[in-house]
């Protein structure tokens, strides 16, 4: 079998299992696992979580930056 994403040839069983499980977390669950993070970020209220008020004047929250990429 040849690998044409690093251009090699798979010819043994322990390189076709390095080619399964490198192709499984490269183009599925590093894509993924950064799909799911950047929804929770949008997605998730997280208004739950106490910060001070001099913590809220540093900066815009995570609610106003929803908001203006939502309008």
């Amino acid at each position: 079998m040849f690998d044409p994403l690093y251009d090699e040839i798979v010819t043994n069983t322990s390189d076709l299992m390095v080619y399964i499980v490198r192709h499984f977390f490269i183009e599925l669950f590093l894509p993924l696992s950064i799909f799911v993070a950047v929804m929770l970020t949008l997605f998730v209220n997280w208004n739950w979580i106490p910060i001070s008020s001099i913590e809220r004047k540093r900066g815009i929250s995570l609610e106003d930056v929803k908001k203006h990429l939502f309008i």
